[in-house]
């Protein structure tokens, strides 16, 4: 957001120069997870604690994890696969868990939201209780694949709300297939009106945020590649993360399928 903003006010550039780092790794993420999961007010959460190493009382029912459950990936990955099982199906060809749930979380920056995160996991749970109640794990993998749907219409509402712009770009992509030649991109933001879209939309809000060039396709997926909503291959084809992709009705080969 600050990125794509009008910076042309007395002190921007302090803004910048204050700036500070909060991005999740993907230790944080878990060490959330399995903070908040510590902490739930029920018995559930009690048998959690009991398991896991030694959780400090704090006071007022809350309780600090132990350091390596929240730091340590190792230890992290151990805890995870009793919730969730070893792979994202019958075996390791289907992939690990472990790292499944956060590289397709993930953005074209490798950067996953937190609330995104916890969505997926929460929406995950729920659909094991629904559909797979006989399953030996609190989180079944075809829920967990399910749940990236909720997550992606979460993430893309989020996209809207804060860069409005880079949505409708995408928006015009629906349908397709990544990976997509750029030639396709443009040809579909021409088709779609895109640069017309964009300038009402700077109309309507009454200010000059948005891309740095809304009439050059070229600048634009520059752009959308540097917010992370696309990606660039070696190719030069480019790709959508799945956080974006689902939620968008864009297809990918062999990737998680779309609802239809």
């Amino acid at each position: 957001m600050y990125d794509s903003a009008p910076k042309r006010f007395p002190d921007a550039s302090k803004l910048g120069a204050n700036a500070a780092d909060l991005e999740w790794s993907r230790e944080n993420l878990y060490g959330l997870l399995f903070h908040r999961l510590g902490n739930d007010p029920s018995a559930e959460a009690e048998k959690f604690r009991a398991q896991y190493g030694e959780w400090r009382p704090e006071g007022e029912g809350r309780f600090i994890a132990p350091v390596d459950v929240i730091a340590d990936e190792k230890c992290q990955e151990k805890v995870f696969v009793s919730l969730a099982g070893p792979y994202m199906g019958t075996d390791r060809r289907k992939g690990h868990t472990f790292t499944w749930v956060p590289n397709h979380l993930q953005d074209g920056k490798g950067r996953v939201s937190p609330r995104t995160w916890l969505l997926a996991l929460r929406s995950a749970a729920a659909l094991t209780t629904e559909r797979y109640a006989g399953h030996p794990h609190p989180l079944h993998y075809e829920a967990i694949r399910e749940s990236l749907h909720e997550a992606s219409r979460v993430r893309v509402e989020e996209l809207t709300e804060d860069i409005a712009w880079a949505a409708a770009a995408i928006e015009r992509l629906e349908g397709g297939q990544v990976p997509m030649e750029p030639s396709y991109v443009r040809q579909c933001w021409e088709q779609g009106g895109l640069a017309e879209a964009l300038r009402r939309m700077r109309e309507d809000d009454g200010e000059s945020s948005g891309p740095r060039d809304a009439a050059d396709p070229f600048a634009l997926i520059e752009e959308l590649v540097d917010l992370g909503v696309l990606t660039e291959r070696t190719s030069g084809a480019l790709d959508l993360p799945d956080v974006y992709r689902l939620a968008f009705n864009i297809g990918r080969k062999g990737g998680v399928p779309r609802k239809t």
